[in-house]
């Protein structure tokens, strides 16, 4: 075999790939084939034919494996359409990115749970989402501000400043609402905002009632409801669906 047709080794995030130049060139604008020509400042080449690319490993196979098939081929449980589609424009890959946009409103249905689990005076709150887009608007939406009183009189409150609830990934996110002393003879309260409510709400079954009643005006249907029992408690499960055309 000719040296310019030997496989090259693609390191993708710590994941490691071998393939041919020639399928790397199925595009010829992509930034995968302009590597062959050294003329990609963006992807490093770290040895003789090895290169390394600080993108996400585990999508990269898929998009591999169009480029050697023309097919794009994805599992029936696939989720992470909106990461994908970011990958194929990384590389230019455009054109792959408008057909991936069309089969994930074609054949998907976004779903987003919320899992509400009560402790005492206060409650965890945490919403699992398979859109990345619905989970950012929902964690800029949410915020959270925590006072503190002090059960001796006249003593001021001290306020913090709101805040965003917190994503613990592209794909759930987390927060808590409601009131417990904090063993230094304060009572600490956490109030959370849900736009575009105006109201700071302590309640936490205020709270579950406002997004249960926001999520259907903005597309979704509830699906079934489900409770768990844990030995500390109860979580309550509020599973929704939206069509994607």
């Amino acid at each position: 075999m000719d040296e310019e047709q030997q496989p090259l080794k693609l390191n993708v995030g710590g994941m490691i790939f071998e393939t041919l130049p020639d399928t790397l060139a199925k595009v010829p604008s992509s930034k995968l084939s302009r590597i062959l020509i050294g003329s990609e400042p963006t992807i490093q080449q770290t040895g003789a034919r090895e290169y390394f690319i600080d993108r996400d490993g585990s999508l990269f196979g898929y998009i591999l494996d169009f480029l050697r098939t023309s097919e794009l081929l994805l599992p029936s449980d696939f989720y992470d359409y909106d990461l994908l589609q970011k990958e194929f424009e990384f590389y230019e890959l455009d054109p792959v990115s408008c057909t991936l946009e069309t089969l994930q409103r074609k054949n998907k249905s976004e779903i987003l749970e919320i899992r509400y689990i009560r402790k005492g005076s206060g409650a965890f709150f945490r919403v699992f989402g398979s859109s990345v887009e619905t989970i950012y608007d929902l964690s800029s939406q949410i915020t959270t501000q925590v006072e503190k009183t002090s059960f001796k009189p006249r003593v001021s409150v001290e306020k913090n400043n709101p805040t965003s609830a917190q994503k613990l990934s592209f794909h759930d996110l987390v927060f808590q609402c409601g009131s417990n002393p904090n063993g230094k003879g304060q009572q600490v309260n956490i109030y959370v905002q849900v736009l575009p409510e105006g109201r700071k709400i302590l309640l936490s079954f205020n709270v579950l009632g406002i997004l249960l009643d926001y999520l259907p005006k903005v597309g979704f249907c509830l699906q079934h409801t489900r409770s768990v029992h844990l030995q500390d408690g109860t979580v309550e499960c509020y599973t929704f669906k939206r069509n994607m055309y």
